[in-house]
């Protein structure tokens, strides 16, 4: 048989593509925030390129719901409303507990340490008031998991609930500073990892993720 349409990953053919893929790693990041403003002008300008190739990546991540239309003119990333906040909640629980419930089996000792590395990190940044640095460092250690799992199709819906939830993430990193928290599920995750113990790492994860949506979800009451 010929080689699958999806066995090897996507390179971008285009400028647009490619400034799609740098612009959803923007998403991912942290680069932009919750009802902000995009310009199409102002995007080809920082990219070096034209309008049309800038306008057509952006209209692909408003297909994609990263990006809205706010009129005929005005793209916008989308504020969390509590519907929505509940639809990416229930969303996000039961696709990334399954993922981490599949990586469980496929992590040694050497994925261990590198989730306490990326752990460390995400520390380092919430400690000194680096939410760039958290934003990315959240981002890494749950998709260090997601990716062990081995399930492209369960990853690509994962990454579009991301594309909407990763820009209020400011928003948890806020309430990091300003409060702390009782319960660290990362270092729960990892202990469980440690003890080998797969309910224990699925449940901590899923306890993060309802932490993380809780906080969005009082901040924007």
């Amino acid at each position: 048989m010929g080689a699958s349409l999806t066995s090897q990953p996507y390179k971008p053919q285009t400028l647009a593509d490619e400034l799609k893929l740098r612009l959803r790693k923007g998403l991912f990041n942290g680069a932009f925030q919750p009802g902000q403003k995009i310009s199409i002008r102002r995007i080809a300008e920082q990219y070096g390129m034209s309008v049309i190739p800038a306008r057509d990546a952006l209209r692909g991540l408003v297909a994609e719901g990263a990006l809205e239309f706010r009129d005929s003119r005005t793209i916008v990333v989308p504020v969390l409303d509590s519907a929505r906040i509940r639809d990416v909640e229930f969303a996000r629980v039961n696709l990334e507990c399954e993922l981490a419930r599949r990586a469980f089996e496929r992590m040694d000792s050497d994925d261990l340490e590198e989730l306490k590395a990326i752990d460390i990190q995400l520390d380092t940044a919430i400690e000194g008031d680096n939410t760039r640095g958290y934003i990315v460092g959240n981002y890494n250690f749950h998709f260090y998991i997601y990716h062990r799992a081995n399930a492209p199709v369960l990853l690509r819906l994962v990454e579009a609930l991301w594309l909407l939830y990763a820009p209020s993430m400011r928003l948890v990193c806020t309430r990091y500073e300003a409060e702390g928290v009782d319960h660290d599920y990362h270092r729960v995750a990892l202990a469980a990892l440690a003890d080998r113990d797969v309910d224990g790492f699925v449940t901590a994860i899923e306890s993060d993720i309802r932490q993380g949506m809780g906080f969005i979800a009082s901040a924007n009451s």
